[in-house]
């Protein structure tokens, strides 16, 4: 008798729609999509979960995203000079979160005609617009990280009265935000056509030289004084040096003497 019938196939065989992965190597991961419109709570998960995909969203025309990033970074800022101002208290409270925000804003401003620049020699094709919100990107990022930062940072500003040590608490933190911040802005110029590196590693030398000099030029941020800012022209790394074994006055009376 002949049986023209297929054979059945195994009840649990399938075809991989995939090629296998060579042995070792794991899958790369899955980007979550991210939502027609990038509303506040997108933005910030993205920012932190997902920057390549919301670097890519910056290319779209009217997306938003910049004035959000703007927002971020004031609020993040404001708080974190907030808990620098609460190490000298009084006029500092409300003085520390104001510099230190128009500060790196102003720092962003002034550095941002030399990123297009630097990006353009980099071989980028980005627009203006889109730098500029890759920019506020960054400095939003940056904002984020330094609010994580900030409960580590307050209980030493009410543990000690040494402004060597307190300065250093406060740099660390903000060249570790700037960092992560760098990277993603040097995301944002890779993905829209540079090629080369040196142009960008460049620009971010001038960016944190600005920012550590605005710490200078708007003092006092950590000590008190009897000026809203100084007069006196100084570089940030000689009056580090000079202020590195001082303390906080325990009397807190405002003098010239104590701007830091």
């Amino acid at each position: 008798m002949n049986n023209d019938t297929p054979p059945t196939p195994p009840p649990y065989s399938f075809t991989p729609s995939t090629p296998p992965l060579p042995p070792g190597q794991s899958p790369a991961p899955v980007s979550e999509a991210l939502p027609a419109q990038l509303d506040l709570r997108s933005i910030l998960s993205a920012l932190l979960r997902n920057p390549g995909a919301l670097i890519q969203r910056l290319a779209d025309p009217g997306n938003g995203a910049i004035y959000r990033f703007i927002g971020i970074a004031i609020v993040s800022m404001v708080v974190f000079g907030l808990v620098l101002g609460s190490f000298a208290m009084h006029e500092q409270l409300w003085a520390a979160p104001l510099k230190i925000t128009l500060g790196l804003l102003i720092a962003g401003l002034i550095c941002f005609p030399s990123l297009y620049i630097f990006s353009c020699l980099a071989g980028s094709r980005a627009e203006a617009g889109q730098l500029a919100a890759s920019l506020a990107g960054m400095m939003a990022l940056a904002g984020l990280l330094l609010l994580g930062f900030a409960p580590a940072v307050w209980i030493f500003t009410q543990a000690t009265n040494a402004f060597g040590f307190m300065g250093l608490l406060s740099l660390l933190p903000w060249l570790a935000a700037a960092g992560f911040g760098i990277r993603f802005l040097k995301t944002a110029v890779n993905l829209t056509g540079a090629t080369s590196k040196g142009p960008l590693v460049v620009w971010s030398c001038i960016f944190l030289l600005v920012t550590l000099q605005m710490t200078t030029s708007l003092r006092p941020i950590l000590g008190r004084s009897d000026k809203l800012l100084t007069d006196e022209k100084k570089f940030f790394v000689q009056h580090w040096i000079e202020v590195a074994g001082e303390s906080l006055p325990t009397t807190q009376v405002p003098t010239t003497t104590t701007a830091r």
